[in-house]
């Protein structure tokens, strides 16, 4: 979600511009469109066809004279005194499109753009920075936010005005992009002391509310206690979720609801995730044939998605229903997890192992036309079994979007396989959905956004491993142990961590996501990857833990998107509350907690602390939008598992399935063929050959070892009793 900002900000927007935009249109504006005539498809080539990002090259023939952010484009617009207008978006935004389509594409309005601005156009996945920043102004400025943003700003980087879509001409309640550039350009030539003057004011009084400190509160079990009431009380109990419509998945705060049943024994939170949890598996947000969510459902029911795929969705919530299976033992949930993680191997893997960002809403200029079904085209494919489908399925000829029918599981569809007599129903119905997928597969598929980003791929890394955990499925490993192989070789250079790839060429910069996300994903291949070599991605995560702590994380602990120092940046940026995204600081937070485990390196767990300790007045006033932030804390304050398991053998194998099937999120993992490996926890623990030791040790005292899996088991669930009832669950 977008930080919500005081109401008295919604001001600033009035003062800025709101009187200049309703005055009539301005003839010389209109004379220098008139000047250009309609012209053949891609006559122009822009500064963007350089560029790197499916999004910036999509714009590259646009009549619009776009640059990428960048000196040439900052230089320019102060050498020749000109206002800058900032388009930031992404490939999978619908209404990017739209804008595209119906004014950048537009000769009259390129025509106003290009002689009174200089445009420059942002991937907000290249640069989250960039996003946060001038998203925190748009919010603050409108009172909401989202993509496309438009962002008008002086030569020296201060916003002015901004909004999101605007139409080419006055509809919606919104005036016409085509009138509204024409008056901020009059503006800026007949009253630019006054348009400076409110640049400054907005910069002051936004950058104050953004830096305030939130003070300092105890770290308490009471902290997790009251946020998770505060989320309750967003909760929707009709249909799962939070709020209403639009509705995200909001997969960390339904992760931290089990986490909190489980310590509280509250059924309410176990029963408020699973009502989510089933919503969205049955719902048009999930891909009911070729698995996989879609970024948020329109309405409040989970029917209808925003078509597009984008894979930190789908890398949280695989997770997320993992953790839902290990808890509940339902196979809705392993069957849902799966079909997430076949999406992710079959459509979003680059052959060299990376993970691309995501897929379009749209093909054929139409939202979600590659996803939708006819009552006509399932009976083309189906045949005689169409109807049993349609009936499952919700199918109807009226159809339940736009005339079309979106994939459904309710209520009478359970009725449906009560009916039926065939002996395996749903082996039938898997046979029925492979057809419908094969047929799909001929249609023009929706974009994909090719670009790998370091971040992202760190959740997906962390699913897979989950899924291999639970399932022993060799392809979800093999594709972890391959992205964490890629990530090292080809964006870990010179002992930093890059954040985007494509087609072998390389973003500048660090950021903390990137460096959040993907030691989280390490840690689990960690605790995944038994090989004899296994010890490199503990390696790999500390080498890049002690470059996150150096680079993000300040002498109050407060931790920062970005290095200091960015000279392209108007503000140093933060992000410490959670959006569709967890807060990239509160995930490295929890990771060095359980780096401090793994390596007895104090220096994390100082780190952690202090880190905690900054964040926590926040937690206290704001509970709701610090889930990550409350399952780092819980963590920080529960009894600690740690499972060292040394030697070879059988007995081995059963150990770790009996350990993976288990719900424990705070248990800490290390295996190792012969324990000589210079790490704490293997000092003083070998095993002799072919024999197998295990070691369980609860908040570092340890039980005698065992040899078998019967042993493993049973000293295993004394520890987690004994753990369990010092929580209060019963």
């Amino acid at each position: 979600m977008i930080k919500q900002l005081p109401a008295e900000f919604s001001i600033l927007a009035a003062s800025a511009l709101v009187l200049l935009l309703w005055q009539p249109n301005r003839s010389k504006a209109q004379e220098v469109a008139d000047m250009h005539s309609p012209n053949a498809e891609h006559k122009y080539t822009n500064h963007l066809i350089e560029e790197n990002s499916p999004y910036l090259l999509s714009h590259a023939h646009n009549p619009v004279d776009w640059y990428p952010w960048g000196d040439e484009a900052l230089a320019r617009a102060k050498a020749e005194n000109k206002p800058i207008f900032l388009s930031i978006g992404y490939a999978a935004c619908h209404w990017c499109h739209v804008m595209e389509r119906e004014s950048f594409e537009d000769e009259k309005i390129a025509a106003i753009l290009n002689e009174h601005f200089i445009s420059i156009k942002v991937d907000r996945e290249q640069r989250p920075d960039l996003d946060q920043i001038y998203m925190s102004f748009t919010t603050a400025l409108t009172g909401a936010g989202g993509w496309p943003m438009s962002v008008f700003l002086t030569p020296d980087l201060k916003p002015f005005f901004a909004g999101t879509y605007f139409p080419p001409e006055d509809r919606y309640g919104r005036p016409g992009f085509g009138r509204l550039i024409s008056e901020v350009a009059r503006a800026w030539q007949e009253e630019r002391e006054k348009v400076v003057a409110s640049s400054d004011h907005i910069l002051n009084q936004i950058s104050t509310q953004l830096n305030r400190d939130a003070g300092r509160s105890l770290l308490s079990l009471g902290m997790l206690e009251k946020g998770a009431s505060a989320l309750m009380q967003g909760f929707d109990s009709v249909h799962g979720g939070f709020g209403a419509a639009p509705k995200f998945p909001h997969a960390t705060e339904l992760s931290f609801f089990l986490r909190y049943y489980r310590k509280s024994g509250d059924l309410t939170y176990l029963q408020a995730a699973e009502k989510a949890l089933k919503g969205m598996a049955h719902g048009g947000i999930y891909d009911q044939l070729g698995g996989g969510f879609a970024r948020y459902s329109v309405d409040e029911k989970w029917l209808v998605p925003h078509f597009e795929k984008m894979l930190y969705d789908n890398g949280l919530l695989a997770q997320l229903y993992a953790e839902a299976y290990q808890v509940t033992g339902r196979e809705l949930y392993l069957e849902t997890m799966k079909g997430t993680l076949d999406f992710i191997l079959r459509e979003m893997t680059d052959p060299g192992g990376g993970f691309y960002s995501a897929l379009d809403a749209d093909s054929e200029g139409e939202e979600g036309k590659f996803y939708v079904w006819s009552r006509k085209e399932i009976e083309d494919v189906l045949g005689k079994d169409a109807d049993l489908f349609c009936r499952f399925y919700n199918v109807t000829p009226g159809g339940n979007f736009e005339g079309s029918n979106i994939l459904i599981i309710d209520l009478a569809s359970e009725r449906v396989r009560d009916a039926s007599d065939l002996d395996d129903f749903d082996g039938h119905m898997a046979e029925l959905r492979r057809k419908l997928f094969e047929a799909r597969a001929e249609r023009v598929r929706p974009l994909t956004d090719d670009k790998i980003l370091t971040s992202w791929n760190g959740l997906a890394l962390k699913a897979l491993c989950m899924g291999y955990q639970l399932t022993g499925d060799k392809r979800y490993l093999d594709a972890a142990i391959k992205n964490a192989s890629f990530v090292h070789d080809e964006l870990f250079r010179d002992n930093r961590l890059t954040h985007s790839y494509r087609e072998g060429r390389r973003s500048e910069g660090e950021f903390l996501e990137d460096y959040g996300y993907f030691i989280a994903g390490l840690i689990e291949l960690y605790q995944t990857d038994h090989s004899n070599d296994n010890i490199r991605w503990l390696e790999f995560a500390v080498a890049l833990a002690n470059n996150a702590v150096d680079l993000f994380m300040d002498e109050n602990g407060t931790l920062w998107l970005r290095p200091e120092g960015q000279s392209d940046l108007i503000m140093r940026p933060k992000d410490e509350t959670d959006g569709a995204t967890p807060s990239p600081g509160s995930l490295l937070l929890r990771s060095l907690l359980k780096l401090d485990r793994l390596t007895s390196n104090g220096k994390f767990s100082t780190a952690a602390e202090k880190g905690l300790q900054a964040l926590s007045g926040l937690i206290a006033r704001m509970p709701s939008n610090m889930a990550s932030a409350l399952l780092a804390l819980d963590y920080y304050l529960s009894d600690k598992m740690e499972i060292v398991i040394v030697g070879q053998s059988e007995e081995r194998d059963k150990m770790l399935s009996e350990l993976n099937k288990r719900y424990l999120p705070d248990k800490i993992v290390a295996v190792s063929d012969t324990g000589k490996e210079a790490w704490p926890l293997f000092e003083g623990r070998g095993a002799g050959k072919g024999e197998v030791l295990a070691f369980i040790c609860r908040n570092s005292v340890c039980r005698l070892p065992v040899s078998t899996a019967k042993e493993f088991k049973e000293q295993l669930d004394e520890v987690v009793k004994t753990m369990i009832v010092s929580l209060g669950t019963p």
